[in-house]
């Protein structure tokens, strides 16, 4: 259910005359925080979108998104807010996004706005980042057992950084080790198809 709304909401916004103005309209990039910023700065303007918390009230549930909206340009801030009449901006990002989304129809749902929200952090300014969210969501049906198709499960994979087997001794000193080293003592593939 999430996977499809979502990409059903980045193909309405990819559709819209927003969409036409932006360089990126995907989902919100599994990308760390230190870099995220980077990220978006080389993909502005763009619109992400990431599934939130949502809600299920007897046979309804309700799935909250939000779509990130990121302006910036080289002009300043005031362009970066309100356009240049070449790069769109900011204001202009939520009002094509809002007019849009409230009401807007996929092939699933039908989308509310919520509420939209300015994010006001010194790492977003220091870069020339204007960043607002959008939030949505609408009424479905939530997901049946017989529509939810999960595959075979074909492996299993574990990183391992201590013996479960461990005394609390050997657990006390692992605790008190250097942890920055990126790969793990120990790595466990076990596919059950061939069985242990």
């Amino acid at each position: 259910m999430l996977g499809d709304l979502e990409n059903q909401l980045i193909a309405l916004i990819k559709a819209s005359p927003l969409g036409l103005r932006l360089k990126t309209v995907d989902s919100l990039p599994d990308t760390p925080d230190k870099d995220v910023i980077k990220r978006w700065g080389v993909d502005a303007p763009a619109a992400y979108v990431i599934a939130m918390d949502g809600s299920i009230s007897q046979a309804v549930a309700t799935p909250q998104f939000v779509v990130v909206m990121v302006a910036r340009n080289a002009r300043g801030h005031q362009a970066a807010r309100h356009g240049d009449g070449k790069t769109v901006g900011l204001y202009e990002m939520l009002d094509a996004g809002i007019a849009e989304l409230h009401g807007g129809q996929t092939d699933a749902a039908s989308w509310q706005v919520s509420r939209y929200q300015f994010m006001q952090e010194d790492a977003l300014r220091e870069q020339g980042l204007h960043v607002a969210l959008v939030q949505i969501q609408a009424d479905v049906d939530p997901p049946q057992k017989d529509a939810v198709n999960l595959g075979e499960f074909l492996e299993f994979h574990a990183d391992i950084d201590i013996d479960p087997d461990a005394t609390q001794e050997d657990r006390e000193r692992w605790l008190n080790e250097n942890h920055d080293a990126p790969a793990p003592d120990l790595h466990s593939h076990i596919n059950p198809q061939e069985g242990i």
